[in-house]
């Protein structure tokens, strides 16, 4: 029997996927440093905090939740071969999943391992629906979650997305499929660029504060937050656009340079093990940050991009000697119920 997903089709996955980590510690360091994380001051701080919410928040969470449906299309067709009860292996990883988002959040309550297991179950039954009606649903799931601007909405219609673009073989065929990936580039890079000046022009000049012990937000910075909160609202309604555009470059752009690019490939395979390794890490360094003492947004985005390159390098040369990062191999090995060989 051909195997459900090629290789090469694999690698494009990975690639997205390890894009849309990147953008993840970048939003989940204003959770996991609580408010230490605060404005300096600085008109370039307040551009640091704006282009934040402008091309990360909301735009990479909506990938990683579109790349968990189509991964677990893959799971389930490739279950159908391996297993005669691919039910009993699909309840058993979202169970292992769900243990892990429950350790997780002990240390990270704003973490979503825990609702991607949730939220996952009822792809199983919805993997045997007519793809038609899966790809129907997930885009007006979306749009309705984007008109309310409710991210936590937008997560079931994306894994139903993903699992429609997986019963549609779209990136089994994506090289031959170029015409239509271009199109959705040139649209979604004009939205994008309209919306991006739209939006930047709509962000209030002072950004927004948050409020630390002994010192008062003035009333002007008050209303800015109040616009500010506005703006991210707005901001989030049109983050699918960003999105599409995000993907579908990555797409035209892989064939081209993917030996280039094989590092976010490894740093991609390892995403459940980043994942936490991102969380695990920003939280040791919040240890050493004094109370009520402000990191600016500068800071903490180049150290959030310091702890990408460095994981990214840990990733490639973890796979040069091992199959599966360590989550990966322990999750796997859960999941079949069999201590798998990890090395190459």
């Amino acid at each position: 029997m051909e195997p459900t997903i090629s290789k090469e089709r694999m690698d494009v996955i990975d690639l997205i996927r390890g894009f849309a980590l990147i953008g993840l510690p970048f939003v989940n360091v204003l959770a996991l440093w609580r408010t230490n994380v605060n404005l300096s001051g600085t008109q370039q701080d307040i551009w640091v905090q704006r282009f934040l919410y402008l091309f990360v928040e909301g735009r990479f969470y909506a990938i990683f939740s579109f790349l968990f449906g189509l991964g677990l299309w893959i799971f389930l067709s490739r279950a159908k071969e391996k297993s005669d009860h691919p039910s009993v292996l699909f309840i058993r990883r979202m169970l292992l999943l769900l243990a892990a988002g429950v350790l997780h959040h002990l240390i990270y309550d704003g973490e979503t391992l825990l609702i991607y297991a949730i939220m996952g179950l009822p792809v199983f039954f919805l993997n045997k629906a007519p793809k038609q009606m899966n790809l129907l649903l997930g885009i007006a799931g979306i749009i309705v979650a984007s008109y309310l601007e409710n991210k936590l909405l937008a997560i079931f219609p994306f894994f139903i997305l993903g699992l429609a673009f997986g019963q549609y073989r779209v990136f089994e065929n994506y090289i031959s499929n170029r015409k239509m990936w271009k199109m959705a580039a040139i649209l979604s890079f004009i939205a994008t660029c309209i919306l991006a000046v739209f939006l930047w022009q709509e962000a209030p000049a002072n950004g927004s504060a948050n409020r630390m012990t002994g010192i008062e937000l003035s009333e002007a910075q008050t209303d800015s937050n109040v616009a500010f909160y506005a703006f991210t609202e707005l901001s989030l309604a049109f983050a699918p656009f960003f999105s599409v555009f995000y993907v579908s470059f990555l797409v035209l752009l892989e064939p081209h340079v993917r030996k280039m690019l094989s590092p976010l490939n490894a740093f991609g395979r390892m995403a459940f093990t980043n994942y936490i390794g991102q969380s695990v890490i920003l939280l040791i360094m919040a240890m050493f940050i004094p109370a009520n003492t402000a990191v600016s947004y500068t800071t903490s985005a180049i150290t959030c991009l310091l702890v990408v390159i460095v994981q990214i390098i840990a990733s490639s040369y973890w796979l040069t000697y091992f199959k599966y990062g360590p989550l990966e191999w322990l999750w796997r090995c859960g999941t079949y119920g069999s201590w798998l060989s990890i090395r190459r």
